[in-house]
């Protein structure tokens, strides 16, 4: 049986291939290779933009998840970036002092509006 709504995300096309023989093993080795990388650069990275490193663990997790769920494909790769993390520190910085709650709060902030720009160009079909 089929739950309504597992149908209608894009995991739906992809987790059947799970099913093939060694698929689940690999992909489990894959993400624990993945997580030993990503979680210790997530701290790294929440640093260098300027936010408290416990953040970086939540960033590094979180959109691993969605990825996931909402993803095109299961082998799509999705973690932190130095980019984004510079872009952030460039931003919001001159608006409040890195790793203060005030800058915390616009950083948050800015994450769920990119969030919302990406979610509103993918139901437009724009990105």
């Amino acid at each position: 049986m089929q739950l309504p709504l597992i149908g209608r995300l894009p995991i739906a096309r992809w987790l059947p291939g799970l099913r093939e023989l060694g698929a689940t093993r690999a992909d489990a080795l894959a993400g624990l290779t993945g997580a030993v990388v990503v979680l210790p650069q997530g701290v790294a990275f929440a640093t260098l933009a300027g936010m408290p490193p416990e953040y970086g663990l939540d960033t590094a997790m979180v959109p691993c998840a969605v990825a996931a769920l909402f993803g095109s494909s299961r082998l799509m790769i999705t973690g932190p970036a130095n980019a984004i993390s510079l872009t952030t520190l460039a931003l919001i910085a001159p608006l409040a002092l890195p790793g203060s709650p005030l800058y915390v709060k616009l950083v948050l902030t800015l994450t769920f509006l990119v969030g919302a720009l990406q979610r509103l160009a993918s139901r437009a079909r724009v990105g």
